[in-house]
């Protein structure tokens, strides 16, 4: 990978990173108007605040939904590197619950503990 290469995905990042409730409130949106029921959450390095811009942006969608079909709604919709989307039912939420913090993402600016 040559060097021009890292620094656009570097400012790619920064500028996501630099405009993260924008990114989490399209996420919503889109999950929404598949379930409008779904929940969704931030958790992993970004939401415990140790993360580098070379970190994944983990978020956890809670719904009764196939994931593939979630999945790829969000793939149509644009969402891609550096999130990673994890798709569950409500007994793992549970499980997400006793081993992460999770940050719920209602909309834009509802961002909550």
């Amino acid at each position: 990978m040559s060097i021009d290469l890292l620094v656009e995905e570097a400012i790619k990042r920064r500028k996501i990173f630099e405009n993260l409730g924008l990114h989490l409130a399209r996420i919503v949106e889109v999950i929404k108007r598949l379930d409008p029921e779904a929940e969704v959450y931030l958790f992993g390095s970004v939401a415990e605040g140790k993360y580098l811009l070379s970190s994944d942006i983990d978020v956890l969608v809670v719904t009764v939904l196939n994931p593939g079909l979630v999945l790829a709604e969000l793939w149509r919709n644009g969402v891609e590197e550096p999130f990673e989307v994890h798709v569950v039912d409500h007994h793992h939420l549970e499980l997400y619950k006793k081993s992460s913090r999770l940050i719920r993402i209602d909309g834009p600016g509802q961002i909550s503990s």
